[in-house]
């Protein structure tokens, strides 16, 4: 995966194939620092044992390589990972930072693009997006995709318009 839109689709796809019908993504993005947040209600995960690349729940191979590999290149900056199932019921939390300034951080990608992507790749789950200014804080920007998508059914906006919506604000909000 050559940068953080790739690593952030292979985490969401994860949640996905476990189950996940709500997705919550918070970030925080600066020349310091890219900072994610993703917790779902899907199956969760039984371990620590998802970070190595030799254990997978895929039934068409036998390694998994994204969730080491984002752990390898966010280690390499400084930075940190961690991952834990959120109750005995199940969903998953994982939280990982990036010291975007150290010569090792990935690019980010076309992050807006990422983000108005998703409302059309898996438009039965429920993604709610924040970005915050800083990695704790209570986020400056809010989307739900499911106020979204009852904008189109209402007939306020079209496909279109909720892309480039979603595009301009997110390119905004990150300065990209």
């Amino acid at each position: 995966m050559k940068d953080l839109a790739d690593h952030l689709f292979d985490i969401l796809e994860n949640s996905i194939n476990a189950g996940a019908s709500r997705v919550v993504m918070k970030i925080a993005y600066n020349k310091s620092y890219f900072f994610c947040a993703i917790t779902d209600n899907g199956k969760g995960i039984s371990g620590q044992e998802v970070l190595d690349p030799f254990v997978t729940s895929r039934t068409t191979r036998r390694v998994g390589l994204g969730l080491p590999l984002l752990k390898k290149a966010v280690e390499d900056t400084g930075g940190y990972l961690n991952i834990r199932r959120i109750d005995e019921k199940g969903g998953t939390e994982l939280k990982f930072k990036m010291f975007m300034s150290h010569i090792d951080a990935k690019p980010t990608g076309d992050l807006p693009r990422f983000f108005s992507d998703l409302f059309y790749a898996w438009p039965e789950i429920s993604f709610q997006l924040f970005i915050l200014k800083e990695e704790e804080d209570n986020g400056v920007l809010s989307l739900d995709y499911q106020v979204l998508r009852d904008e189109i059914d209402n007939g306020t906006m079209d496909y279109i318009g909720i892309r480039k919506y979603i595009y301009s604000v997110i390119q905004e909000e990150l300065n990209l």
